[in-house]
Formats: C-alpha cells, sequence, structure tokens
C-alpha cells in the first residue's frame, strides 16, 4: 500500500499555534484600555512564525521580545498623540477669529436652543423653543426680540466666555466660533478632506501653515516629549537586547546541532570502516 495514501495531513488546529502556546503558559498581554488585542496577537503569530520556537525558552524570549515591542509602538502612539493633542489647541486658538457668522450659524443655532430650552416660559414647549430659534437665526425681527428679551433675564454661568455677567447675541456668537473651531479641529486631525480643505485655506489667507501653528505651541510640550522619547528608547533598548539574546541562543543551538552532525558523521565513518576491514577480510 502507498503510504502516502495513509500519511496523516498535518495539523491545522489553533491549539497547535505557538503563539496560542504562548498565550496559555504566561497568560493574556498586559494592554492599556483601548489597544487592539488583536493587533497584539497578529504581531506574537507574525514573530512566531519568524522565529519557529522549538523550546520552552524560545518561548520565555519571543515573550519578551513582543512585550517589549509592543512597549515601542505604544509609546510611539502616545508621542505622536501628544503632538496631534497640541495641533488641535492650535487650531482652536487660531480659528475663532477667523470664523464668521455663516461658518458656525449651525452651532449658533444649537446653542440657542439649549439656551431656550433651559429657560421655557410658561406654557413653551421645547419645539417652541427650537421654532424661536430656527427664526432668530433667519433674522425674523419678532423672533430677535423675542430672544433678546430672554436673554436679559438669563444670568450665564461662569462657563461662558468673553462677559460672564451679561448674556446677549455676541457672547452666543462667540461660543458659537468656539464650538466651530474644536470641530474642524479635531476633523481636520482625523484628516476630513472637507475640514482640512477649509482650515489649509484659512491658514494660506493668513500665510500660516499648520506646522508654523504647532511650533508656536511646542515650548509647553517638548519636556514631555523629551520624557517620552526617553521611554521609547527604553523600550527600544530592551527590545533589542531580547532579540540579541534569541540570535545567541540560536547560534548556540546551531552549534551543539553542528558539534552533534559531526559525531554522528564521525560515528559513521568508524562503522563504515570496520565493515570494509571486514569485507576486504573476507575476499
Amino acid at each position: 500500500m502507498n503510504k502516502r495514501a495513509v500519511s496523516h495531513p498535518k495539523t491545522t488546529s489553533k491549539t497547535s499555534s505557538p503563539s496560542l502556546t504562548i498565550q496559555r503558559l504566561f497568560g493574556p498581554p498586559q494592554l492599556v484600555e483601548g489597544e487592539d488585542p488583536d493587533a497584539y496577537d497578529e504581531l506574537l503569530g507574525h514573530v512566531c512564525t519568524a522565529l519557529r520556537p522549538v523550546d520552552v525558552i524560545d518561548e520565555i524570549l519571543i515573550n519578551d521580545f513582543v512585550s517589549s515591542e509592543w512597549d515601542v509602538l505604544r509609546w510611539r502612539r502616545f508621542k505622536m498623540s501628544l503632538i496631534r493633542a497640541f495641533e488641535v489647541r492650535a487650531l482652536e486658538d487660531f480659528l475663532p477669529a477667523r470664523l464668521d457668522y455663516d461658518h458656525c450659524r449651525k452651532c449658533f443655532q444649537d446653542i440657542l436652543i439649549e439656551i431656550l430650552e433651559d429657560n421655557l416660559t410658561e406654557g413653551q414647549t421645547r419645539d417652541d423653543a427650537r421654532r424661536l430659534a430656527r427664526q432668530c437665526v433667519l433674522d425674523e425681527p419678532a423672533a430677535v426680540d423675542k430672544v433678546n428679551q430672554i436673554l436679559d433675564s438669563v444670568r450665564p454661568d461662569t462657563d461662558w466666555i468673553l462677559n460672564p455677567a451679561k448674556m446677549d447675541m455676541n457672547t452666543i456668537l462667540n461660543r458659537a466660533r468656539a464650538r466651530k473651531a474644536q470641530e474642524l479641529a479635531q476633523n481636520y486631525v482625523q484628516q476630513k478632506p472637507a475640514a482640512i480643505k477649509f482650515v489649509d485655506k484659512l491658514l494660506a489667507t493668513a500665510s500660516l501653515s499648520i506646522d508654523a501653528l504647532i511650533v508656536r505651541e511646542l515650548p509647553d510640550a517638548l519636556d514631555n516629549i523629551e520624557r517620552l522619547d526617553c521611554l521609547i528608547t527604553i523600550a527600544e533598548n530592551r527590545r533589542n537586547g531580547m532579540l540579541r539574546e534569541i540570535d545567541r541562543r540560536r547560534a548556540m543551538l546551531g552549534e551543539a546541532l553542528r558539534r552533534q552532525v559531526q559525531e554522528l558523521e564521525g560515528e559513521f565513518k568508524v562503522i563504515d570502516k570496520k565493515q570494509k576491514v571486514r569485507h576486504d577480510q573476507r575476499a
């Protein structure tokens, strides 16, 4: 019978995966909130495929290597997130003064609706407040007068910008500009095309670039960036050290294997020599 016909195929069960074996031995990876465990598993799988662990010592080294590499990626991501945060802050400082009423009309209406809903008069409903806000945004005189009367009776909280002791249309408009600036800044760093096109146009009008804005904010961030760079370097050194340990161990295993092969070849030569002597004696 053909042996190939009865040979058992190589198992493809996940239980035989080196990466799953490592996870069973050392437990789940230590991830911070928001990190993707599937991405960690994929990294571990790629490293196991490249290094092909042969025993538990290899598995320990691989586990430590992948953990160190993940630290490198994490600190680099934190550094980029910090720079993006300063980018957002720079845009939030730059944009409000460049936004006119048409740019922030929707935000103006939303804020006005919030105020009117919080200050309903007797017999008014939320639908009435929304209707009045829309009419005011359309600059209908009666609606504008009614909204001004309501605003005169409203005492703003300390969260309102500019003059917190008085609520008026200008105060709401400034708040709308600030809210729209926050929205644009977030959309810009998220690489949304419409926001990028609009913000870049405003920057060009002011003879500025996004880099120029970020540089203005960087002095406040340099200490934190430097600390993150130190943490990245530490993690990289630890990762590189683990890789050197893996290389050293593989070299030692390779040398041991070569010695074993040489010993086996020597034994075969002795056996072959004895067989040759016996053959000559018989002849």
